[in-house]
């Protein structure tokens, strides 16, 4: 019986895994068309300009757009990291508070510390694969 929903819980993992490394093919080749896309906007976005400024200019000003759009990325980008750091901490810091300190620093297993660590962890799991 265990045998069988070991063997059912794989196969359903193994058949996702397959189903999200197909998106995630398509979403690097989606990637790859808006970044090229992007970059003869900028192309043209540089010859208009050539016409109405001189050529460094031109390229003065764009490098200028792009740096700010980088550094509000970049910014954006280490706010959601720290958001997830925190959301961990606060995850280990429940793992700490069902295991005990002493039993988590010692190792020892006891038969509710298990049960817990192995609901928080099937939580954890089941989260990040939901997303």
């Amino acid at each position: 019986m265990l045998r069988q929903l070991v063997s059912l819980v794989l196969k359903r993992e193994v058949a996702d895994l397959k189903r999200r490394s197909g998106g995630g093919v398509l979403l690097a080749a989606g990637m790859m068309l808006l970044m090229l896309a992007s970059l003869c906007a900028l192309a043209g976005l540089y010859l208009w300009l050539t016409t109405r400024m001189t050529p460094w200019e031109a390229a003065l000003l764009i490098a200028a757009l792009l740096l700010f759009a980088g550094l509000a990325l970049i910014l954006a980008g280490r706010s959601m990291i720290r958001r997830q750091r925190t959301r961990n901490e606060e995850i280990e810091v429940l793992i700490q508070a069902l295991l005990g300190r002493s039993g988590a620093a010692t190792g020892s297993s006891t038969p509710v510390g298990t049960v817990a660590a192995a609901a928080v962890i099937g939580l954890i799991i089941g989260r990040s694969l939901h997303r």
